[in-house]
């Protein structure tokens, strides 16, 4: 039977199946290396697989159970039986580090949910524990157009980055697959729609707002606790876990994330969503780029208006690289104008973080604890909308006739960066909030 020997190995047995009799072999994983061997010792292992996604596992199931797991050999696919307890912890502790092979062994395609230019996601069942799932199916051809292979390590970068994700606000990663000509990321299976469509069709009450700003804030102190910036939420990201229910919301695409200790801070993200301190060139912004973009969608939830306007995507990003913005909010309370001048703040060193806004008198003693799920269900993700926003990359190559001003030499302050008189006050036609608070935007 299946033996954990210690947090970083995992051991079972197996055995190849011969016309005459069947060899016994022993599985280890230890060292981020596979090692089958006919001896216990592994002294010789005559079958061994890194541990990356470079190497593909195979799986056979019969009768809602794995029966066998296959790696390949010299070009030929060898199969190693073994009993069903062991192969599903077997096939848990290789969920997410490996590329699994032939995907119709386990899930099978039920309808197309959304298609876009390079991938479409497919509602699945899983033919072992008959759940529904998401499969995002994403094209080799696109992933590998490209010499520099900047696509394959962005699609590398968010499954690495995804499988360590277990929050109740954020949609979970369920699996990888590796075909002939598609990549396929399982996801859990959200039943609603896009904050984005629903929000179409719907008008929110201040308490469906404050319940999805509340949800989105627990989900960034949990990103912000494991160092993750999401650089890309905005509607069409946020999408009902439950069909017609807001306080089920969950942040999807973690396409553009990065971990702060990235060391590239290239402009990205949706024009009217991102952040001031990201149009300025090499600024080592942080997770408070995803409180401004929280902030821009707590905005158009109240206000039904953009923060930016723009009848093009070009047009809406000058406005946001020059905080162009929107004066709609005069017929809020005082804490509602007040949490979301904290949230908009240009100088992210002044901007409220997810912690404190959680605690802001907006959400009231219920909203103070962050309420970090221990474990997320296993169910997906409606796909994208068939028409997203642009989305910037590489601002150089993007934005024509933007002039960004890069720091050089020692660290500037914000203000320093851009002039003191670059952003017009965001207090042009308000009084300030009675409650006296001083994080406004100056």
């Amino acid at each position: 039977m299946q033996q954990e020997i210690s947090k970083a190995s995992f051991q079972m047995q197996c055995q190849r199946k011969h016309f005459i009799k069947d060899k016994q072999y022993h599985l280890l994983i230890d060292d981020d290396r596979i090692k089958i061997s006919e001896t216990v010792d592994f002294q010789y292992s005559k079958y061994l697989l890194d541990l990356n996604f470079e190497s593909l596992i195979y799986w056979k199931a019969d009768q809602d159970q794995l029966v066998a797991f296959g790696v390949m050999y010299n070009k030929t696919l060898k199969w190693f039986h073994a009993d069903s307890f062991d192969l599903q912890h077997l096939y848990k502790y290789l969920c997410g580090r490996v590329f699994f092979g032939n995907i119709s062994s386990i899930y099978e395609n039920k309808e197309m949910l959304g298609s876009g230019a390079s991938s479409k996601v497919y509602r699945v069942v899983n033919k072992l524990t008959h759940s529904l799932y998401a499969s995002k199916c994403i094209r080799k051809d696109y992933i590998y157009k490209r010499e520099d292979k900047e696509r394959y390590n962005r699609m590398i970068q968010e499954i690495e980055l995804m499988r360590k994700l277990d929050h109740e606000t954020l949609v979970k990663m369920i699996d990888i697959f590796e075909g002939e000509k598609s990549f396929y990321i399982i996801l859990e299976l959200l039943q609603g729609e896009s904050l984005h469509t629903f929000f179409k069709k719907h008008s929110l009450t201040l308490t469906q707002i404050r319940q999805i700003i509340s949800r989105c804030l627990q989900a960034l102190c949990y990103l912000d606790l494991n160092n993750i910036i999401h650089r890309d939420l905005k509607l069409e990201n946020v999408v009902l876990k439950e069909q017609g229910k807001v306080e089920s919301v969950k942040i999807i695409d973690f396409g553009l994330a990065i971990y702060t200790s990235n060391n590239q801070r290239q402009l990205c993200g949706t024009p009217g969503y991102i952040a001031p301190e990201m149009f300025i060139e090499k600024y080592p912004y942080t997770t408070k780029v995803d409180i401004f973009s929280l902030g821009a969608i707590f905005y158009k939830l109240l206000c039904k208006k953009p923060l930016f306007h723009g009848n093009t995507s070009e047009e809406i990003l000058e406005n946001n690289k020059k905080f162009l913005w929107n004066n709609h909010l005069k017929n809020c309370s005082d804490e509602t104008i007040d949490l979301i001048k904290q949230m908009l703040q240009r100088d992210p060193n002044k901007r409220i973080s997810a912690y404190q806004a959680l605690q802001h008198p907006f959400f009231g003693e219920r909203f103070i604890e962050q309420g970090i799920a221990e474990e997320s269900p296993h169910e997906i993700v409606k796909t994208f909308p068939l028409i997203k926003p642009m989305q910037i990359i590489n601002s150089n190559d993007n934005i024509p006739e933007i002039k960004i001003q890069a720091i050089r030499g020692g660290q500037q302050s914000f203000d320093q960066s851009l002039g003191s008189n670059y952003f017009p006050s965001f207090d042009e036609g308000y009084q300030k909030p009675k409650n006296g608070s001083d994080h406004i935007i100056e």
